[in-house]
Order: C-alpha cells, then structure tokens, then sequence
C-alpha cells in the first residue's frame, strides 16, 4: 500500500530566486556577497536530489562566504541544507545538531518563516528517531507559525506531518483529521510532495473501512489524473487493486493491478514495480495460471534485488560523501574560529580607540583648565584689589 513519506522543508530562502535559471545562478554565486550566499544555497536545493555532492559543495561555499559576511541568515539557510543533506544520509545526531543551530539563528534574526522551516526539520529528525511526541510538539509549532504567516504550501507540508505523526501513534482519527485539512488546501495550490486524498484512504484502509478507503483512492485517482501524475495514478490503482482482492473481487484486481503496471514501466519506479509484481503474483495464482504467477514472482525478486544493490551502492557512496563532509567540517570550524579571532581583535582595536580617544579628551580638558586657571592669575596681578592688599 501506498503510505506517504514524510514531508520536509529544504531551505530558507524565499522562493522568488528559484525561478532564476541554473546558469546565472552560477554567475551570482561566484560573488562576494550576501546575493552569492543567496544564489549558492539555492544552488544546492538545485542539485540536492540528483548530485547531493554537487549541492554539498555549494551550500559549503555559501556557509563559508557568510560566516566571512557575518551574514546570519545565509549562516541559518546554511546550516539548514546541511542538515538536511545529513538527514538524506542516514546521519541524523548531525542533521539535528545544523538544524538546531539552524533555528537559533533564525530567532536571533526574527525570521518567522525560517523559525518554521527549522521546527518542521527537527520534527522530521525526531520522526525518523521514532520519538513521535516530540516530532509532533515540533511540528505543532511550525504548523501554527506558517498558519500565522498564510503559506499555504508549507503549511498543506506541516498538516501531512501532523497527520503521519498521529498515525503513527495509533490515533488514526487525529491523522485523518489533519488529512482532511490538508485537503482543502491541497486543491487550490501546485503540490506533488504527497497525496493526501491516498493518505486517508491509508489510514481507513488500516481500520479495516474498506468503503471508505475506496472513497479517497477514486478522489485520489481522480486528482492525480487531472494533474497529470502519472505515479500517483499508478498508486491509485495499485490501491484499488488490494481492496478488491480483500473483498474477493479479483478480475477487478488485476484489471487495476495491470493499469498500475503500465503506468508505473512508464516512469520505471522499482518500489513501487516490486510490490505490483507480487501482487500479480498472487492473483494470477488464485486464478490457477501459474505460468504468469511464476514469471511475475521472478520480476518482483529481480525488482527486489535490483532495489538491495542499489541501495548497498548508495550507501557506500553516502559513507563516501559523508566522510568527505566531516572532513569539510574541519576547515570549516577553522574558518569559523578565525572570523571569531578577527572579531576579538576588532573588538580590541575599538577599546583601545575609545581609551586612547577618553584619555586625549582628558588630557585636552586638563590642559584647557590648566591654561585657564594661569589665565586666571594673571589677571588678578592687574586687580585693583590685589595692589591695596599689597599695601
């Protein structure tokens, strides 16, 4: 069944400037200023997905540009990527550890909208951590600020959020709830991180409501077909298909089972491949034709297989890219301790101006008294009163 993954918030910048193409971000980037800050760290949202390595290097570049700027809210967008690049990566004590630092600068800078972004992080951390009440008093936090601030977008993000954290606690009303919520914005706005019309069918099809899990996987069809979605179609139907087959309706089954086939060879998505050709599997093996059970159980072991080394490939080059990061962190914590050394001599340099300033200010004033009190005397020898009292 389709279940959701959990929504996360990549960056801190305003999304205006992701409308500009790859190649004059490029050029911003190579500045010196708070925009190359700007332009490297949507560089990276650019390039996260598909070259995390290419991605890590331009929100380092832009880390240590505005820790060289001072610039605290290219430091906090910073500090966010790389936390989520370590999310991406499996090492998550470091990912919280940026976001945490992440969301102390953005209430230093008072900025609501990266406050949000950074509690929704954290949230997702203490999700992955299994720590589900406090991934949810993270994200009830960040849900209410982004309501304050009307971003419906993030906010559709923060409502799904909710939703997963309850059902994962076993409150499957709770996550409906939020579900529903979600979609009414959902269908106003451009969003295909999720399907929220699929995650209450989910969460009914859990309670055993088969009517109303059906319900939300036809409006979850419905609506992926009229935004052209083509995996969330394959989705659907694949969902369709497991109600069916529990109420014993099974050439419905795999008319819907073949449906989701082709649609997801289109887009070659191997989970979700994988987990069709078991289903076929087993219907075709209910119908007694075990030529086409056999060849599709031997489909869904190659799928499997295909998706364990992929993943044993991935996360020997994650180890790679994450030892190189680490070894980044060093020149970086370089960085940061000089600009702190610069800081400390500029703090230096100012007392000493401001002493050497009093101290010329005083002896200026001594001066100034003293010149006038021998003024003073002077004319008191012309006094009229100082002759008689001679006398």
């Amino acid at each position: 069944m389709r279940f959701s993954k959990i929504f996360t918030l990549l960056i801190l910048i305003s999304v205006p400037g992701v409308a500009q193409n790859i190649d004059s971000l490029i050029q911003v980037a190579a500045g010196k200023d708070t925009s190359a800050v700007k332009a490297n760290n949507l560089l990276y949202n650019q390039f996260i997905n598909s070259y995390p390595k290419k991605a890590l290097d331009y929100t380092l570049n832009a880390l240590n540009l505005a820790l060289n700027l001072n610039y605290k809210k290219g430091i906090a967008s910073s500090y966010n990527n790389i936390g989520v690049f370590y999310k991406n990566h499996g090492v998550i004590d470091k990912a919280m550890n940026y976001h945490l630092q992440s969301l102390q600068l953005n209430k230093e800078i008072n900025d609501p909208k990266g406050i949000a972004y950074s509690l929704n992080n954290i949230g997702t951390i203490y999700s992955m951590k299994g720590r589900s009440k406090e991934a949810l008093e993270y994200f009830l936090q960040s849900y209410w600020l982004l309501d304050s601030l009307h971003d419906e977008k993030n906010i559709v993000g923060a409502l799904n959020n909710l939703g997963n954290t309850y059902l994962a606690m076993g409150e499957d009303y709770r996550a409906i709830g939020f579900y529903k919520k979600a979609i009414k914005i959902y269908d106003k706005i451009d969003h295909s991180e999720f399907d929220p019309y699929s995650n209450i069918g989910n969460a009914y099809y859990k309670r055993g409501e088969l009517k109303r899990a059906r319900q939300y996987y036809n409006l979850s069809l419905e609506t992926s077909i009229k935004r052209k979605d083509i995996i969330g179609q394959a989705y659907a139907y694949h969902n369709l298909s497991a109600i069916n087959t529990d109420k014993e309706n099974k050439d419905e089954a795999l008319k819907q089972e073949l449906k989701a086939l082709v649609l997801a060879q289109s887009v070659i998505n191997k989970p979700l491949l994988k987990d069709i050709h078991l289903a076929l599997a087993k219907l075709y093996y209910d119908r007694g034709d075990l030529e086409n059970a056999y060849d599709n159980r031997v489909l869904y072991d190659a799928y499997k297989d295909d998706i364990i080394n992929e993943s044993a490939n991935k996360k020997l080059s994650e180890l790679e890219i994450t030892f190189q990061m680490l070894e980044k962190e060093k020149e970086l914590a370089l960085v940061k301790k000089e600009n702190e050394l610069n800081k400390l001599k500029v703090s230096n340099t100012k007392t000493f101006v401001i002493i050497a300033i009093m101290g010329a200010i005083i002896l200026m004033g001594g001066l100034l008294i003293f010149m006038s009190l021998k003024k003073g005397n002077k004319l008191s020898l012309l006094d009229p009163r100082w002759k008689i009292h001679k006398k």
